[in-house]
């Protein structure tokens, strides 16, 4: 049977990612978004962008994606690397939220249609990274889009400003920024998880509409939705292969 500590590469830049990372003590981890790696992980990380050159390098026998639900790039480039080289994949990524008793939310397929929901002269809270902020280039709003870094040069939107914070955030905080202000509607994605939900539970107590954006499409393969049944899944492949 294989050795657990060197079989497995984890791609991370989700929670699930690094709760993964602590039960496959050992493991290697890639991550391909350098803002991810501001809390302390239990094991090492390489940062970098997934090629197959670099994969085919560091002799692991099976990968298990687990980037940021929305992060579909760095989802495709570990399917090309591992499809390549022959290597089994499977992805990790959390089941998105569900809509609860108060909330006001309207489900888009793509960030350009929030022009077609939000009033023009709205303020606007977004959280959909500023790569994607050219989607909302039609909104007439004033937007304020959340990184989890400083941003250098100009804001890509006609009004509006990055605003760089770095969670964990309560509910309190986020309705105290919302009240501070004066959002009116908030853009975020469909990430799923604990970590985001404390605006959107501070926009239900606000009365606030959300715009929640739909997940990106993902490559077809294995897929599950808990830390569980990754390493179940570690755990059939290592029989397998034993």
């Amino acid at each position: 049977m294989k050795d657990l500590r060197t079989s497995f590469l984890i791609v991370g830049g989700s929670a699930e990612a690094r709760a993964l990372a602590a039960r496959l003590p050992g493991c290697a981890v890639r991550l391909t978004e350098p803002d991810r790696t501001r809390r302390g992980w239990p094991v090492p990380v390489s940062l970098g962008p997934l090629s197959e050159d670099w994969l085919a390098a560091q002799g692991v026998a099976a990968v298990i994606e687990a980037a940021h639900p929305c992060d579909t790039a760095t989802a495709f480039a570990t399917q090309r690397a591992c499809a390549a080289l022959g290597l089994p994949r499977l992805q990790l990524v959390r089941r998105g939220w569900r809509a609860g008793r108060g909330d006001r939310w309207v489900h888009l397929r793509h960030a350009a249609e929030a022009a077609q929901v939000i009033p023009r002269g709205a303020t606007v809270l977004t959280a959909i990274g500023r790569e994607r902020l050219g989607g909302l280039r039609n909104l007439d709003a004033r937007v304020y889009a959340r990184t989890l870094s400083r941003v250098t040069g100009g804001f890509p939107l006609r009004r509006g400003r990055f605003l760089p914070a770095e969670g964990p955030f309560t509910v309190a905080q986020e309705a105290r920024l919302l009240r501070r202000l004066e959002i009116d509607w908030l853009i975020v994605h469909d990430a799923g998880g604990p970590g985001g939900w404390p605006k959107l539970a501070a926009a239900r107590a606000l009365g606030l509409p959300v715009a929640l954006l739909a997940r990106p499409r993902r490559p077809g393969g294995p897929r599950v939705t808990t830390v569980n049944e990754a390493l179940d899944w570690a755990g059939q492949w290592l029989r397998l292969d034993a």
